[in-house]
């Protein structure tokens, strides 16, 4: 029994080494970074610039993996279920985040089974018709949905995303009824508007197709106007609140080692200020806004609880 204790002894401390080198030289393979909307959208288009431009302090590719369905829940989970050895990253959005888990049973805990590396942006969300639409404000919306139950319909990229549970929330307080149509992701929400399948759609906000006038933005999901389109009011100018703020960033499972998270989050720190980033982000319409690895956890946790609060009021609760 001896013989068997120390030599548990002797190899725990052989372990030691092996362990600690592991950390040292990661990254020494290509590293997944899953990102849980489709390919075109805000969420896949950021994560693949700050992979790229991160690619180069981390010493190894960074391959975008797509994993869609659950309105970002599914892709959420892969992270959270994922093996903690930093090979395994992904983007964090607001729905999976903040809204969905207080809606539905899900395999993860947005703050318990996740570890935020960094946030990078911020989307800029709205509510869309399409040009020709014979909507030119989101009142007028609001008005004929009144007179017309159950005709206005809308998409988003799916049901108990935090763009839902909004418009949800709306329908309540101005007592009208419009229809919920979920996709999974914002550039099919649009597509579904282009092609006259929906009346509307709350999310990605397409600005080739506005600058085009194909795309006509109602109301912006911002806590201020947007210097692009200053002319197009925000949810809160127009006297809705807007408890959920919309955030980009980054993540992986909880558990993986703190010198490899902490080289994760210098990489893509260091991503994000470069200038071929924030260059980037303008060309994409995108918010740039930075979170450091504590800053992001607390304000995810505080932004789920804050969430949790405003459902169970939207709920009447």
């Amino acid at each position: 029994m001896k013989v068997c204790i120390v030599s548990l002894s002797v190899l725990s401390a052989l372990l030691v080494p092996v362990f600690a080198g592991a950390q040292t030289d990661f990254p020494n393979r290509p590293i997944n970074l899953l990102v849980c909307m489709p390919a075109g959208g805000t969420a896949d288009v950021s994560s693949r610039l700050i992979a790229k431009i991160g690619e180069k302090y981390l010493g190894q590719s960074v391959v975008i993996v797509n994993k869609l369905g659950g309105a970002g829940t599914v892709g959420t989970a892969a992270i959270a279920a994922a093996k903690p050895d930093g090979y395994t990253i992904g983007y964090l959005g607001t729905s999976p985040i903040v809204t969905v888990p207080h809606v539905a049973k899900l395999t993860y805990h947005p703050v318990k089974d996740l570890e935020p590396i960094m946030q990078y942006g911020a989307s800029n969300f709205a509510v869309s018709v399409r040009g020709d639409s014979p909507f030119n404000s989101f009142k007028e919306v609001v008005e004929y949905a009144r007179k017309n139950p159950g005709v206005v319909t809308y998409g988003t990229a799916g049901t108990n995303s935090a763009q839902h549970i909004l418009m949800e929330q709306i329908a309540r307080m101005e007592k009208v009824e419009w229809v919920h149509v979920p996709f999974k992701g914002g550039p099919e929400a649009l597509a579904a508007v282009m092609g006259g399948h929906a009346s509307m759609a709350a999310g990605d906000l397409n600005v080739s197709l506005v600058r085009a006038k194909k795309l006509r933005p109602l109301a912006m999901f911002l806590e201020e106007r947007w210097s692009e389109f200053p002319e197009v009011p925000t949810l809160k100018d127009l006297g809705y609140p807007v408890p959920i703020p919309y955030f980009m960033g980054l993540g992986a499972p909880k558990g993986v080692p703190e010198p490899i998270l902490q080289k994760l989050e210098e990489a893509f720190t260091k991503a994000f200020r470069e200038p071929e980033f924030s260059s980037g982000m303008k060309t994409l319409y995108l918010t740039v806004f930075y979170r450091n690895r504590k800053d992001f956890g607390d304000f995810i946790a505080h932004t789920f609880e804050q969430a949790g609060k405003s459902i169970q009021e939207m709920k009447g609760k």
